[in-house]
């Protein structure tokens, strides 16, 4: 009898287990067939994806190798070629979660349109879907670095000029390898994206305080600026905008300020003092490594006046909270 009863829970876990693997690897990540669009590449939309791009999401500053003998590590040519690989040796970068090595092999991609080694083969539906949805072209997912998780936030509109900027840059033959991530994240990432349900529209600029707030999303002044879980990266309730998560940019620590009107942040800014704040990065200046940061200044710092200034506004109605750090884990 005990036979028996041993034999079937061996049995059961067996089951078990072979469901949880065929579940992983033949159902994840969700998705859904990329949309069948063409994106019209217009002098208004390019111009728009250049600002969004190179000014607002940064994608150019994750996708092109940075300079970090100027202040806040430009990005350098060729524009958007991708940047060399991470691997099991590189220490990690950015946010601290107590990782102290890359999780596997990690090569930020070419998102210039060369056809075989960046995304010139690749639909504009297939782009769209990767950079709100997480899902490349093959289905497979996207490592989490790429913030897919919060440019889903991105309007309709605002993606398609994303990629219309994309289908515009000068196509550059750069190989990146394919990722390779170890277990277990290698199946907890495929947990992550998720379809979007439907259309997805941004605030009326007019609405300055709604449009603060959707600025403050997409170009991750919230992700940056919001005290985290130091392994799942969740948000800690209650702490949005309040800095205070550990960044490593080598063996500096940085901690992002506290953007609610707390005394301690920006409670004695006016609007003046926060767009002069950004007006003096314009220009990269040179600087040593260890007076660098991770915070790409001189990106910002073009953003427009009424944008830098929907953010102030935006952030003025945060309700005041101090600063608590996070003790950094290494």
């Amino acid at each position: 009898m005990l036979k028996k009863i041993l034999l079937g829970l061996l049995a059961t876990v067996v089951i078990l287990v072979a469901g949880a693997w065929l579940y992983f690897e033949f159902m994840l990540p969700r998705q859904r067939p990329p949309a069948d669009i063409h994106v019209e590449l217009t002098p208004e939309r390019l111009e728009r994806g250049r600002y969004l791009a190179e000014n607002v999401l940064q994608c150019v500053d994750c996708h092109s190798e940075r300079d970090w003998t100027l202040y806040g590590g430009p990005p350098k040519p060729p524009i958007g070629a991708g940047r060399k690989c991470m691997d099991r040796h590189t220490p990690t970068a950015g946010v601290n979660v107590g990782q102290e090595r890359f999780p596997g092999v990690l090569c930020i991609r070419n998102i210039t349109p060369d056809p075989e080694t960046g995304i010139g083969n690749w639909t504009d539906g297939e782009l769209i879907r990767a950079i709100r949805e997480g899902v490349d072209r093959n289905g497979d997912y996207l490592f989490p670095i790429m913030p897919y998780f919060i440019y889903r936030k991105l309007s309709d509109e605002d993606v398609q000029a994303v990629v219309a900027y994309m289908r515009n840059l000068p196509p550059v033959r750069s190989v990146r390898p394919r990722k390779q991530v170890d277990f277990p994240l290698d199946y907890i990432f495929r947990l992550w994206p998720e379809p979007l349900d439907g259309p997805v529209s941004a605030p009326d600029p007019s609405d300055r305080l709604a449009y603060g707030e959707y600025l403050s999303v997409v170009a991750r002044c919230r992700f940056c600026h919001s005290p985290r879980s130091p392994r799942s990266l969740e948000e800690i309730p209650g702490r949005a905008y309040t800095g205070g998560m550990p960044f490593l940019l080598g063996p500096r620590v940085m901690y992002p300020m506290n953007l609610t009107p707390h005394p301690e942040g920006l409670g004695s800014w006016s609007k003046e003092d926060f767009l002069k704040r950004f007006r003096l990065y314009g220009q990269a200046k040179p600087v040593p490594p260890e007076e660098n940061t991770l915070m790409n200044w001189n990106a910002f710092a073009r953003m427009t006046d009424e944008d830098l200034g929907a953010l102030y506004d935006f952030f003025m109605t945060l309700e005041p909270r101090p600063m608590v750090r996070r003790e950094v884990v290494r």
